[in-house]
């Protein structure tokens, strides 16, 4: 039974997470979709990686294209894990529910260009 109470937003966008209690441990990650309440995240394509934590926190951003007015910005969450799956591929799947959001400016090059290899762990 679907339980959702908010739309989702189909999208393929990678994003950086980081754990509240250390953000320099930063990962890229890529979201699947997204509403108002939380987003749902591919966290890793490697059948042997271990899944986050349900009621684990971390501060989830996300690059929005350059806007003529506000310039380079991004989203920032603070999210809490509430559910982790695996496919029947064996990606591994992180519902995010997302407490706090906020945008930030941010300087162009400061999100450097990273491969295709890095993004998804």
């Amino acid at each position: 039974m679907d339980r959702r109470n908010r739309e989702r937003l189909e999208m393929s966008a990678f994003c950086r997470v980081a754990p509240t209690a250390n953000p320099r441990r930063t990962t890229w990650k890529r979201i699947q979709n997204i509403s108002g309440a939380g987003m749902l995240v591919i966290w890793s394509t490697d059948a042997e990686a271990a899944p986050p934590r349900i009621g684990e926190c971390y501060n989830v951003e996300l690059q929005l294209p350059p806007h003529p007015v506000f310039g380079q910005r991004a989203m920032q969450f603070h999210t809490k894990v509430v559910r982790a799956f695996r496919q029947a591929n064996g990606r591994l799947m992180a519902g995010l529910e997302t407490t706090h959001g906020r945008f930030r400016s941010i300087r162009p090059g400061t999100w450097p260009e990273q491969c295709e290899n890095t993004m998804v762990n």
